[in-house]
């Protein structure tokens, strides 16, 4: 039994000098990292150490994930997918902490497509960076595991750069499509450090290609995706596929009022509104192919001298969502000017709200732009009698007229006066036949940025096969309908006064804008169908009333 006892003993002392030994060695080869020690001046201000647990913060509601894990951690602790994905009623944000970015961004309430089974739009293509960075030029974002932390609806990303540690910190309300985001920087060193700091935003965007006909109308935005700014009172676009195959300078503003930047997608805008609003803008681009494009933008200022353990903050807002005047408006008056209505907006903007008033009664947008084309015939009725008197005139005026070309067939400048004193003796004034067209000219290039533009359309459907009013007629019906019924107001239309050549000139129009009407929206062609349709009735009972009215001239 002793033997026993003094054996166990002597393994027992061999195994703890083991250990011990063991312990050492491990200690030498793999020595523990020095611990991070939180600047004085931090904690007089209730700022957070990166490394500090969850329970030292200043947030009533406990911290589901962090990782910062322990104190004294030396390396960032991983979160969950689920505590790095943070949702609104409307949008969804999934961030990444390799890069303190967000890998999705969705819109919950609008489908992707035109399906039943289509799921979220999705507004990335890749992903976004929102970091906090010192200096002022475009650069590409930072790369690597930032520590982070989750509380509640506020998702916290740090790294230390030099003399500071930078932090983006996102909160996500329960309602809309905004958010907020605060970048800061404190001077974690044990001297005054100079600070040019702010906000870069980086993006890889795949540009798309526009296959509309219409893109040469003045003003007119096409489906492809441009950076968008308002800055110093005026909203810019920036074509991206242009953009990115500019190799000079990046674009510069500099200390003028911002009060956004971002990206329009045509339908839908994401944008970073600076609350201080003065400051810088520098915009360039990364790594460009035929496949995407890196845009940078950093807004910027000069932020002053930062003492040792003080930190600088800056405030900033987003907006992710639908391009709807009331909602962009709701959420900041002048993110109303990102709806690109064109050089005619002043006419587009009261035509939407028609529109949509009409949809709240009959709940058909389709109905909606027929009832309002109807309104606008009778608005244009009285230029459309002053044209068709004169022009029914000037055709029982033809032969005395064709009397007057014949005797000064051989000096037309002696043809035209006569003509000019025969017309103004019987109070005719050709121009009088293109007082209809003159007004419906600007009114059809705003009915086109309205129907392009607007997200009410956007998937809405008319009847049978139009099942989207913002997209071309998949079978073409109503473009050729609109082709053949202009064809049909053409031939009631007088050519008194014109040669062969011109007749044939103007008999060709329908077919010119019959193929040009063939990718449009089926929204736009409705109105031109219904527009010329109403015109034909017009014109019929017009010329019956005047033939009744207006006997054959002596």
């Amino acid at each position: 039994m002793n033997k026993m006892d003094n054996r166990s003993i002597l393994a027992i002392v061999f195994c703890v000098i083991f250990y011990l030994g063991y312990s050492q060695w491990l200690a030498k080869k793999y020595p523990k990292q020095p611990t991070a020690v939180t600047p004085v001046g931090e904690q007089q201000q209730g700022g957070e150490h990166p490394n500090a647990s969850s329970a030292n913060t200043a947030s009533p509601a406990p911290a589901p994930a962090s990782a910062s894990a322990t104190p004294g951690a030396a390396e960032p602790v991983r979160l969950s997918p689920a505590d790095l994905k943070l949702e609104s009623d409307l949008v969804s944000y999934q961030f990444s902490q390799e890069s303190g970015s967000l890998t999705a961004l969705q819109l919950l309430k609008y489908k992707a497509e035109n399906t039943a089974t289509s799921g979220p739009t999705e507004l990335l293509d890749g992903p976004l960076s929102l970091q906090a960075i010192i200096g002022d030029k475009p650069a590409a974002p930072f790369t690597g595991l930032f520590f982070a932390e989750r509380h509640d609806r506020t998702l916290k990303f740090w790294r230390d750069q030099g003399d500071f540690r930078l932090t983006q910190e996102f909160h996500i309300p329960e309602v809309g499509f905004g958010a907020d985001l605060k970048v800061s920087f404190t001077n974690i060193s044990n001297k005054p450090v100079e600070l040019t700091g702010g906000l870069l935003l980086v993006e890889s965007i795949k540009p798309k290609k526009s296959t509309q006909i219409l893109g040469i109308i003045p003003g007119a935005s096409r489906q492809r995706d441009q950076i968008m700014y308002r800055a110093d009172g005026s909203t810019e676009w920036l074509d991206i596929e242009k953009f990115c195959s500019n190799d000079k300078d990046p674009a510069k503003l500099d200390g003028v009022p911002i009060n956004f930047v971002g990206v329009d997608r045509h339908y839908f805008v994401s944008v970073v509104e600076p609350k201080a609003k003065n400051g810088n803008l520098r915009m360039d681009h990364g790594h460009s192919d035929a496949e995407s494009c890196q845009i940078q933008i950093v807004n910027s200022d000069r932020q002053g001298v930062v003492k040792p353990g003080d930190t600088v903050t800056l405030d900033f807002a987003t907006y992710s969502g639908p391009k709807d005047l009331p909602i962009m408006e709701a959420h900041n008056p002048e993110l109303g000017t990102a709806m690109h209505l064109g050089i005619f907006s002043f006419i587009a903007r009261p035509l939407l709200s028609v529109i949509e008033g009409f949809q709240q009664v009959t709940h058909n947008y389709g109905v909606a732009i027929i009832l309002l084309t109807i309104c606008l015939k009778v608005l244009f009725f009285p230029l459309m009698k002053a044209s068709s008197t004169s022009m029914h005139r000037m055709k029982k005026l033809n032969p005395q007229m064709q009397l007057i070309r014949d005797k000064y067939k051989d000096d037309k400048a002696k043809q035209q006066q006569e003509l000019m004193k025969f017309m103004s003796s019987h109070k005719i004034n050709p121009m009088k036949g293109c007082l209809p067209v003159l007004p419906q000219i600007p009114v059809f290039f705003a009915f086109y940025q309205v129907l392009q533009n607007s997200i009410q359309l956007r998937h809405a459907p008319f009847a049978m096969w139009i099942h989207d009013l913002s997209a071309m007629d998949p079978y073409f019906v109503t473009p050729l309908l609109m082709g053949v019924a202009m064809f049909m107001q053409q031939k009631l239309t007088p050519t008194t006064g014109m040669d062969k050549t011109q007749e044939k000139i103007l008999m060709f129009m329908p077919i010119m804008f019959t193929v040009m009407m063939l990718t449009l929206p089926a929204g736009l062609t409705l109105y031109m169908l219904t527009n010329t349709l109403i015109g034909i009735v017009q014109q019929k009972w017009l010329y019956r009333r005047l033939e009744k009215l207006e006997p054959n001239p002596v």
